[in-house]
């Protein structure tokens, strides 16, 4: 539905984001009233809380039936937020709240104008704020009139809920919860290292939609992480899917952002669920990003909330084990999402009831293995590179952490190119010399980002220029090249013929060239497709 915020009082307003700076002159609708708030100019401090209701999301393994309990709501504070006092279109003084969401503020009114107090969704150690897509990206803010006679004003943001649905006027917490999230996830890092995060904008709109087209008209697709834009949007439509207060899966698109600008991903995206057998760098990233949720929140149980039909429902999965009447991981391994969330989430959490897990690792060492090795790897980002790169941290029992993976199906790797794991060392095929020619072995019938639709080259540069080409009479295939820890290039997708990208090298570094394919039918490509690698 179409909802349209009016200047009603103590709800809620948006500031332009542009236009948000320490002498901001864009004020929440309605503010430039003559309301007589000037006062007589001598010194007032304004204090209060600023609160935001909180509903969890729930699912039930064993049911496995979950909901948004809005029976369970809590009063929860707005956390490092920035609050203003405003007289008409100026800002008279900003400051932040604490972690209870207090917040104390002295400013001097002058001349005519209504006073107001607000609080934007938007938090400053470390800089993240909400923003509405489809209204010019525009702050999320919750705010209210005072006068110059007021010392105390507290601001609560109200989840609006009706019973069956949303009433808009009142749907205000919705942006608080997404920001909350999301500084927790950031402040548990910042808590073990000296983390400095860059500016996140995160789209959140009650208009945004899980249908792909115009983000600024809210068709979003599904919530998630933009690389390309290097900001997050959230889905938001109500009777369709709303994921404000699906906490796990707005920190597992910031986890995302961590990857895109801390880390590095080399996943290639698309479609994915438990039970595929993913190219590995994807089934690395949805892992990660699960069980870091899971991990930070902290809650084992991820629940995504959606309507079916009419009725508010979930899905989800245990991070702590499986399911046994329905297994969600039947075919375990370094190309399983769920084996990667589970034995991420194994290696960080305290519990040491099964035999396989004797580990409890701190989260700073997996903070030090994704902003290292994990993001230097001359291989690829999967399990391997960050195995590897984690038994390489000091005070890691590799043998501890070989049990663990034993348990997931995948070998006791040593090497970020997965050695010792026999089906993911099988995806890197080493180049024994340039020039060099082979057929790829691409089977047909699955998704571009599936195993058996990428095979994964490795040579050494020579200081010279190389070009790389894959081609095939009657089917399209695709090429991307990496290189000191980032894409060196992509080919561009036409529907059949030869695919060529040409890169300089340096002498001795080693480079992954990625064959994939997007054969739709069932079974082998016939003939394969052809690579070939010369210098020039």
């Amino acid at each position: 539905m179409d909802v349209t915020r009016k200047p009603t009082r103590d709800l809620t307003c948006k500031v332009l984001a542009l236009a948000f700076t320490l002498a901001l002159t864009t004020a929440c609708p309605g503010d430039d009233d003559d309301g007589g708030g000037g006062g007589n100019g001598e010194p007032v401090t304004l204090s209060g809380t600023v609160t935001y209701d909180f509903v969890p999301a729930v699912y039930s393994p064993s049911t496995r039936r979950g909901t948004l309990d809005f029976a369970q709501s809590s009063k929860r504070p707005v956390r490092n937020a920035v609050v203003q006092v405003r007289q008409g279109t100026r800002v008279l003084v900003d400051g932040t709240t604490d972690q209870q969401g207090r917040y104390t503020l002295t400013y001097t009114p002058s001349g005519r104008g209504a006073l107001s107090v607000v609080a934007l969704a938007k938090t400053t150690e470390p800089e993240i704020q909400i923003e509405d897509n489809t209204d010019n990206n525009a702050i999320w803010a919750v705010g209210g009139d005072i006068t110059a006679t007021v010392t105390t004003k507290d601001l609560h943001a109200t989840h609006g809920w009706a019973g069956t649905s949303y009433t808009a006027s009142r749907r205000i917490a919705a942006p608080f919860a997404i920001l909350d999230s999301m500084y927790t996830a950031s402040r548990a890092f910042m808590d073990v290292r000296p983390v400095n995060f860059p500016l996140l904008k995160v789209n959140w709109s009650p208009n945004n939609m899980p249908q792909p087209g115009s983000k600024p008209q809210g068709r979003i697709g599904t919530s998630h992480f933009s690389f390309t834009e290097n900001e997050i949007y959230v889905l938001g439509r109500d009777g369709v899917d709303t994921d404000e207060f699906d906490a796990h899966v707005i920190v597992h698109e910031w986890g995302h952002y961590f990857e895109a600008n801390l880390s590095r991903a080399d996943s290639p995206g698309g479609p994915h669920s438990s039970g595929d057998i993913l190219d590995p760098r994807l089934a690395f990233g949805e892992g990660y990003g699960n069980a870091l949720a899971s991990i930070l929140l902290p809650e084992p149980i991820y629940t995504d909330t959606y309507w079916d039909a009419s009725t508010l429902v979930a899905f989800g999965f245990d991070a702590e084990s499986e399911p046994t009447a329905r297994p969600d991981d039947p075919k375990k391994g370094a190309f399983s999402e769920m084996s990667v969330f589970r034995l991420l989430y194994d290696l960080f959490d305290s519990g040491t009831n099964e035999s396989y897990d004797t580990v409890s690792y701190d989260l700073g060492i997996f903070y030090d293995v994704l902003v290292g090795p994990q993001k230097s790897t001359p291989a690829l980002t999967t399990i391997g590179s960050f195995i590897n790169g984690f038994i390489a941290q000091p005070g890691v029992s590799t043998a501890d952490v070989y049990l663990l993976l034993a348990h997931y199906n995948i070998g006791s790797i040593s090497s970020d190119f997965g050695d010792g794991d026999t089906q993911l060392r099988a995806i890197y095929t080493n180049v024994p010399g340039i020039p060099y020619t082979t057929e790829v072995p691409l089977v047909g019938g699955h998704d571009y980002n599936k195993r058996v639709q990428n095979q994964y080259y490795v040579f050494t540069g020579t200081g010279r220029n190389m070009t790389i080409s894959a081609s095939h009479a009657s089917q399209d295939v695709g090429i991307e090249v990496y290189g000191q820890g980032r894409r060196l290039a992509e080919s561009d997708i036409d529907y059949t013929g030869t695919e060529t990208v040409s890169i300089p090298t340096q002498a001795d570094a080693r480079y992954v060239v990625v064959v994939y394919g997007f054969k739709e039918t069932a079974g082998n490509y016939s003939p394969f497709p052809t690579l070939s690698i010369t210098s020039q």
